[in-house]
């Protein structure tokens, strides 16, 4: 199953942990939300930009593409989210299991790793921590 896996660091945002801690018992809430709905958006729109879309002898196979449709499902954590594949068999609908393999290079097919699942979450977590930043300073204007 491709993977994008995202948690709070301590080590890259310590501004972050820094504002946090002047108001932590509503800060944590308010951070649930931002990764909940803007950072799961992000990592999903991020990781898409890089979906393969398959392929057979040069022609696109007439089918549903990931890249086209929501191949993703979300698990929320506290302070962080995994953004998951939709599983399951490949003659199922709406299906997108196969994609472990070209991101992970599994398989005869897919002979070098793509790790879209990585990049995309490289490049969601500025965006994602710019998200937080701005959430954090709008409950510090409101409280303080």
């Amino acid at each position: 199953m491709s993977v994008a896996r995202f948690e709070i660091d301590t080590k890259e945002i310590e501004a972050l942990e820094r504002k946090i801690a002047k108001l932590p018992n509503r800060m944590e809430r308010e951070v649930n939300e931002v990764l909940h709905t803007d950072g799961i958006k992000i990592v999903a729109e991020e990781v898409t930009k890089d979906l393969p879309i398959s392929s057979w002898k040069g022609a696109i196979r007439p089918k549903n593409h990931a890249k086209h449709s929501k191949w993703w499902k979300a698990e929320k954590d506290n302070l962080g989210f995994t953004v998951k594949t939709k599983g399951g068999a490949a003659n199922n609908p709406g299906s997108f299991g196969y994609l472990v393999f070209p991101d992970e290079g599994r398989g005869p097919f897919n002979p070098v790793e793509q790790a879209f699942s990585e990049r995309g979450l490289q490049l969601a977590t500025p965006r994602i921590t710019d998200k937080l930043s701005e959430r954090i300073d709008k409950v510090l204007k409101e409280e303080l």
